[in-house]
C-alpha cells in the first residue's frame, strides 16, 4: 500500500507505569510507519516518565515526543494534536494495546473510503471471570456493530486535523467521556465517518469491581456534565422510578410482606434478564452479570445525578 501519507499518533497518559511500555512497543512495531508518536502526560506521579525516557534511550530512532501538560485528557489531547507535524492524526488511549496492523487498517479505510475520519474498533483481553463479564457492559460487541452508525472512540480513531479544528476540538471542560461528546459534535457538523473493523486495539478491563464501578460512574457523570442523556440511561432511571412508585404505594397501604415478595421476584427476574442478554459473551463469568447489572445501574444513576448538579451549577 502507498505509505507516503504521514501520520502522527497521539496518546494521553496519567500514571500508566504498568501499561505504557506495552503500548509503546506496540506502536514501535506497527506495519505502517509512524511519523511521530506524541505522548502527553497529565502529571503522572508514578514511573511513567522514567519508563518513557528509558524507551527513548533504547530506541533513539523511534520518533517519540513526550511532554507534560497538566490537565484532563481533553487538554492533553488537544495540545498533542496542535503540536503534531502531520495533517492526519491517529488516536489511541493509555491502557490499550494496538494490534500490529492497527494503523495500517486505519489508513487503508481512510484511503479507500475517502472520508476525513475513521472509527476503529477494539477487543478485550480479560484475565478473570469478572473482567470477562465486564466486556459487554463497556464495549460494543461484534454482533451489535452497525458500521453506518458506529461512533468513533479515542481508543481507536483517525482523523484529519482540519476536522478536529472545525468541530471545536475536544471540550476541555470534560474530563470523562469527552470522546463521546466529540462524536456528537461530529454528527452535528455532518462529518462523514468510515468504520474500520480491522483497526483494532486491545482494551484491558478493570481488575476489581470497585474500579469497574468507578469507571462507569465517571462515564455517566461525564455524559451528564456534557448534557448528553443516552436512551439506555433514561431507561434505567425509568425502571427504578417505577419500582419506587410501586413499593411506595404498597408500603403506604400496609402491604409489607407482599412488597417484599414482589422485591424478591423482581430481583430474580432482573438477574435472569441480565444473564440472558449477555451470557453469550461471558459464559465462564455468567454469575457476575447480575451483580454488574445492578451495581452499574446504581453507579450510572449516581454519576448522572452528580454530573447534572455540576452542569446546573456551572450555568448559575
Amino acid at each position: 500500500m502507498n505509505q507516503s501519507i504521514l501520520v502522527s499518533v497521539v496518546v494521553t497518559v496519567l500514571n500508566e507505569g504498568r501499561t505504557i511500555e506495552a503500548l509503546l512497543t506496540a506502536l514501535l512495531n506497527q506495519s505502517y510507519p509512524v511519523n511521530e508518536v506524541i505522548i502527553v502526560d497529565g502529571g503522572s506521579t508514578d514511573q511513567t516518565a522514567v519508563i518513557v525516557r528509558d524507551f527513548q534511550s533504547l530506541f533513539p530512532d523511534f520518533p517519540l515526543l513526550y511532554f507534560t501538560k497538566v490537565g484532563n485528557r481533553s487538554v492533553g489531547r488537544n495540545a498533542a494534536i496542535q503540536k503534531a507535524q502531520t495533517e492526519v492524526i491517529a488516536i489511541t488511549d493509555a491502557g490499550c494495546i494496538p494490534h500490529s496492523d492497527w494503523l495500517e487498517q486505519l489508513m487503508v479505510t481512510y484511503l479507500e473510503a475517502g472520508m476525513p475520519l475513521v472509527a476503529g474498533y477494539y477487543d478485550a483481553a480479560p484475565r478473570t471471570t469478572l473482567e470477562l463479564a465486564e466486556v459487554p457492559y463497556v464495549l460494543v460487541m461484534p454482533d451489535k456493530v452497525d458500521p453506518k452508525t458506529f461512533l468513533p472512540a479515542t481508543r481507536s480513531m483517525l482523523l484529519e486535523k482540519e476536522v478536529w479544528s472545525r468541530v471545536g476540538e475536544f471540550d476541555e471542560k470534560l474530563a470523562d467521556n469527552e470522546d463521546f461528546a466529540f462524536a456528537q459534535q461530529l454528527k452535528k457538523h455532518h462529518v462523514p465517518i468510515a468504520f474500520s473493523r480491522g483497526a483494532q486495539v486491545t482494551w484491558q478491563p478493570r481488575s476489581t469491581l470497585i474500579a469497574f464501578l468507578h469507571m462507569i460512574y465517571r462515564f455517566a457523570k461525564g455524559d451528564s456534565i456534557a448534557g448528553i442523556w443516552r436512551p439506555k440511561v433514561l431507561a434505567i432511571f425509568l425502571r427504578y422510578l417505577l419500582a419506587l412508585i410501586v413499593f411506595s404505594y404498597l408500603f403506604g397501604i400496609g402491604q409489607f410482606y407482599f412488597a417484599l415478595n414482589i422485591l424478591i421476584v423482581g430481583i430474580i427476574l432482573y438477574s435472569y434478564w441480565a444473564i440472558r442478554k449477555n451470557i453469550q459473551y461471558a459464559r465462564k463469568g455468567w454469575y457476575w452479570l447480575p451483580i454488574l447489572q445492578i451495581t452499574s445501574d446504581i453507579s450510572i444513576m449516581v454519576g448522572s445525578i452528580i454530573g447534572g448538579f455540576k452542569k446546573l451549577s456551572s450555568l448559575i
